[in-house]
């Protein structure tokens, strides 16, 4: 069973197994296509390397937007 979070309906789903679509391997993350409750098949991703390059480019967009506040009269 897995628990997971509809980006449709915003809530928590606990669905079997055997709704997993496809597992496809790719060098950051693993990436889950699981069918969901309500009708649409929703892909999760997951992994400890993909959290690092989501926080680079998190980070990366950010900074620019900060320094623009920096410069910014108070």
């Amino acid at each position: 069973m897995l628990l997971i979070t509809c980006p449709v309906t915003r809530s928590d789903e606990l669905v079997a197994d055997r709704r997993i679509r496809s597992v496809v391997n790719h060098p950051t993350h693993i990436a889950l296509h699981v069918e969901c409750p309500c009708g649409a098949v929703h892909v999760y991703r997951t992994g400890r390397r993909w959290d690092a390059v989501r926080g680079q480019r998190a980070a990366s967009a950010a900074a620019p937007a900060r320094a623009a506040r920096e410069l910014a009269p108070a």
